[in-house]
């Protein structure tokens, strides 16, 4: 409990500055993304360990449904922006 309220903390939805980072990592993580055919089995690995990392992140925050949406929505657009723009 102690451990989930810290994350919730630091991971505070409400504030801005912890939307954006949760953002980038959703991003980085490739956690909404889904390897295609084709991927070397260490690729797919290191893809899976990054996401399963942001999985633990995500689970501890017990984020609302508008919550989860509002990140889904904020890592798309970070995905944009970084492919179309580089990493901010």
């Amino acid at each position: 409990m102690r451990l989930a309220l810290a994350y919730h903390n630091v991971f505070n939805p409400q504030n801005e500055d912890a939307q954006l980072v949760l953002a980038d990592l959703a991003d980085y993580t490739g956690f909404y993304r889904v390897n295609g055919e084709g991927i070397p089995p260490d690729d797919r690995a290191f893809s899976d360990g990054k996401r399963a990392a942001f999985g633990r992140l995500f689970r501890f925050l017990n984020l609302t449904d508008d919550e989860k949406q509002a990140l889904t929505q904020a890592a798309r657009a970070e995905t944009l922006a970084s492919s179309n723009e580089g990493i901010i």
